[in-house]
């Protein structure tokens, strides 16, 4: 293909207007892609999700890497209720790097070598005009509006020359260098959607399975922590039931019929759930929420060391804050292998074989916050029930102290520091607050 510079003086103008160049007619490979995606966006806006995908199926055949035909792909596997489908699509472009400005490689008809340039307008559109003639003969013609349709262009910036120039897009393919910012964000979002809906059809049944805690006394809190784990003081437990595994977003969906989670995933914690959500919860399978005692025997498993496996973390206990994660509170030194949420049951058990019981999700319990007088001083050494027990929420609007608006949670969580983990570390938030950190699990009697 011989590529035209533009010499008359009107090319400057159209940013978006019409300009006389000279194109081929024929069509190409790259016209034939662009027709396709064009046809297939078309009929998706007009509700043809069959036909969409048939054709958008044949773009990407085309063009394996054009970002907006996996989207718009994506989109009409939703509609048509392909799920995993849609979810292996998104994640397609997840994998893909975001671009940074609007940074392409351009591939002409008849050169494989891709060109580096910067895409200045994505529709230019140009009339056909005959090649011979003077640029006055153009102009003319271009004043004259020929019959002839406009054809849609490129501009671009060619990195190496320097220059601007405006290619046919029946003879050129652009290949972004990955996908904008704003269009990951867009796309993290409904593969979220995406994973809900999955876990919806897979029609799950809500169950636990609950681990027998044989009961007995333990030193509760710790002197290597903050003044509310003070002081250490013996508790002695009664046999208890607690669930093996923290709540999992497929029985949470199942038998709550939402899923609030920001890190979907059907064996993934549920996450973004209240305390009220935690309770009704485990009251709508006939449990409830450990008390703040039972929690921290169960945890400890009979040990005394600051983790229920021992006084250091390397990464390959639990999950936490580690070197991947985006907050400025990162251990930078290990990873644990998850960017957020981890599968219950990543990671091995404690002692007593339930497991994260540190990190993945924090977790509530049944105890108000006592913020009047240190509970740990006046707890009764059996079965202590925590701060009012009696009150199982706040009535009406909830105002005035914390200790009747805030509830405990414990264990730590994937955005949370190392510290957060330890087995005697005590967490506080307002009992209706919906953290992406924190989940649950229940208990029994």
């Amino acid at each position: 293909m011989r590529i035209i510079k533009i010499f008359h003086p009107l090319a400057m103008l159209c940013f978006c207007h019409t300009v006389v160049f000279p194109c081929l007619a024929s069509p190409t490979w790259a016209e034939e892609a662009l027709n396709l995606l064009e046809d297939g966006n078309r009929a998706f806006v007009h509700g043809k999700y069959h036909d969409a995908e048939i054709l958008l199926d044949k773009a990407l055949n085309m063009d394996p890497d054009n970002y907006k035909a996996i989207r718009i792909l994506a989109d009409v596997k939703i509609k048509l209720e392909k799920y995993s489908e849609a979810e292996r699509l998104l994640d397609r472009l997840l994998k893909m790097p975001t671009s940074t400005g609007r940074n392409i490689l351009v591939y002409i008809e008849g050169n494989p070598e891709p060109h580096e340039a910067e895409l200045v307008d994505e529709t230019v559109m140009m009339l056909p005009v005959d090649t011979g003639g003077t640029e006055n003969s153009k102009a003319e013609k271009f004043l004259k509006k020929p019959a002839n349709d406009p054809i849609p262009h490129y501009r671009l910036f060619f990195k190496k020359s320097k220059k601007m120039k405006l290619l046919p897009k029946d003879k050129t393919r652009i290949k972004y260098s990955g996908i904008p910012a704003a269009t990951r964000k867009l796309v993290m979002d409904l593969k979220t959607q995406v994973q809900k809906k999955i876990i919806a059809t897979g029609q799950h049944k809500p169950e636990e399975i609950m681990v027998p805690i044989q009961g007995g006394c333990f030193q509760m809190g710790s002197t290597r922590g903050k003044s509310d784990e003070l002081p250490v003081h013996e508790v002695c437990i009664s046999s208890f039931k607690l669930g093996k595994y923290e709540v999992q977003q497929k029985s949470y969906q199942a038998a709550m019929g939402v899923n609030p989670s920001e890190n979907a995933g059907s064996d993934h914690p549920v996450d973004s759930v209240s305390w009220l959500d935690a309770r009704d919860y485990c009251k709508k399978l006939g449990l409830r929420l450990p008390s703040e005692a039972e929690w921290e025997y169960a945890t400890r498993g009979a040990t005394q060391t600051e983790f229920y496996w021992g006084n250091r973390v390397t990464g390959k206990e639990a999950n936490f804050c580690d070197k991947t994660c985006e907050l400025n509170i990162r251990e930078p030194r290990v990873t644990d292998g998850f960017k957020h949420t981890a599968p219950v049951g990543s990671f091995p058990p404690n002692p007593f074989g339930l497991y994260d019981m540190s990190g993945n999700v924090s977790e509530w319990v049944q105890d108000w916050l006592d913020v009047e007088k240190n509970y740990y001083l006046v707890s009764p050494k059996k079965d202590p029930p925590g701060p009012r027990p009696e009150l199982d929420t706040c009535a009406g609007v909830c105002a005035g102290a914390a200790s009747i608006t805030h509830k405990i949670s414990r264990g730590g969580s994937w955005n949370q520091r190392v510290s957060e983990m330890r087995s005697a570390n005590r967490r506080y938030s307002h009992f209706q607050l919906q953290a992406v950190g924190n989940g649950f699990r229940c208990a029994g009697d």
